[in-house]
């Protein structure tokens, strides 16, 4: 019979800081997204894929640690030791490239202009929908790997490419299998609504019978195969309308698939407030917001996700972190990765961003790219903060202090990313 060998047992020693988030599991809003928990002269061990202890290092004791175990222990001193970054706003499933589009924004085309005009969304619907299932995946896995370079472990992925019943399923399908053969931890988001596709323009019997295939077809099928744990629609002028995201959604939950918006990306159009109505888990996007929807979402504990790779890309105006901040609205931040309006991989960069256009702190950027991220997706007792019990998602920075993230964005700052206790 063969010998299963026990766990490796792992210390990292009095990092100069440590970056706790200790609290409580919910979301955190306000004055709470600034408190990281940052505790000096302290180490974390960690067993196999678990934190197993953390304190002050004068009170570890190694001999507790188990005889039967391989012990390691990394020096981390001059280091910052933090959760992991989660990602919770990717579309990073697609086929092709758009990069003739990125000449054309440069030059001065609007990103509705060039959507108009059968580019956009509908570009890459061709081109994914054009690739074979095996390139499909190697490029999905190929940008998550670059990814985790950067300090991400866990991913929200959207569908929203195939607009049609096969090529939905097929972007499903290569998120789980990134979760399954590459071991990544996703989060799975059905967005069949993300635009009306070429063969259903010109009419408004067409536009219904989309809206009806993805009601009666498409999200049934995906919940058949559980691919899905989420369901989103594009809610914005040039997409589809509050009545019609709502009749969506309404499907959706009917089949345990729980909603996230994009909401409000090019004005008041009302995604913001049916987020709201909903209870969704998110919304996102959210570059034009009065007072009356923010204290929506505050009421309905609505996670306020900010995207500015997205209006840096665009050109667009930055959402308001501070107004949502201090309207007491939980905050999350992500990349958006996506094929055309912000192809940004690093979610580190992102939080950079975050302060410089959002105007947050670095302190309540790193809480929203790590605790009310997982929050958003339901994965706060997974990852998100350091505790006893929690996965081994880590962080170890080239820093002393967390801050240079922010001052120095966009430098190589992540020197090792883990996740379930393994080095990537």
């Amino acid at each position: 019979m063969q010998q299963i060998s026990p766990p490796e047992v792992v210390i990292y020693r009095r990092p100069a800081q440590l970056l706790t988030l200790a609290g409580p599991a919910k979301a955190r809003a306000g004055a709470a997204m600034s408190d990281l928990g940052i505790e000096h002269g302290f180490s974390v061990v960690t067993r196999g894929e678990k934190i197993v202890w953390l304190g002050p290092d004068s009170k570890l004791d190694v001999n507790t640690l188990g005889t039967d175990a391989q012990v390691r222990e990394l020096d981390c001193r001059g280091q910052v030791l933090m959760p992991a970054l989660c990602d919770s706003h990717t579309h990073l499933v697609w086929g092709g490239h758009r990069l003739d589009e990125l000449e054309l924004r440069l030059r001065g085309a609007d990103y509705e202009e060039i959507f108009a005009a059968g580019g956009g969304i509908l570009s890459s619907v061709r081109q994914t929908r054009g690739v074979t299932d095996e390139q499909l995946y190697a490029q999905s896995l190929a940008r998550v790997r670059r990814m985790q370079q950067t300090g991400t472990t866990t991913f929200e992925i959207k569908s929203g490419y195939g607009l049609d019943l096969q090529t939905e399923l097929r972007q499903l399908r290569v998120a789980k299998q990134l979760r399954e053969q590459a071991g990544v931890r996703t989060v799975a988001t059905c967005l069949a609504a993300h635009a009306i596709p070429a063969e259903f323009r010109g009419s408004q019997q067409k536009r219904d019978a989309f809206i009806a295939g993805v009601c009666e077809e498409i999200l049934p099928a995906v919940a058949a195969e559980q691919l899905a744990t989420y369901c989103d629609v594009f809610c914005d002028r040039g997409a589809f309308t509050p009545d019609e995201a709502r009749r969506v959604f309404a499907r959706g939950q009917q089949l345990g698939l729980k909603p996230r918006v994009h909401a409000n990306e090019f004005g008041h159009t009302g995604g913001a407030l049916l987020a709201a109505q909903l209870g969704a888990a998110s919304a996102d996007h959210l570059l034009y917001l009065n007072a009356d929807e923010r204290a929506a979402l505050k009421q309905a504990g609505v996670i306020a996700t900010l995207l500015p790779g997205t209006s840096t890309v665009l050109g667009k105006p930055f959402a308001d972190g501070r107004a949502l901040v201090e309207a007491g609205v939980p905050v999350a931040v992500a990349t958006d990765c996506n094929p055309g309006s912000c192809a940004f991989e690093s979610l580190a960069m992102v939080v950079g961003l975050s302060c410089y256009g959002n105007r947050l702190t670095p302190g309540e950027a790193i809480c929203a790219a790590t605790h009310n991220a997982a929050c958003s997706l339901g994965l706060h007792n997974q990852v998100g903060r350091i505790a006893p019990g929690l996965d081994a998602d880590l962080l170890l920075l080239g820093t002393d202090d967390y801050r240079d993230l922010v001052y120095h964005t966009g430098s190589p700052l992540v020197d090792t990313t883990i996740s379930r206790g393994r080095r990537l």
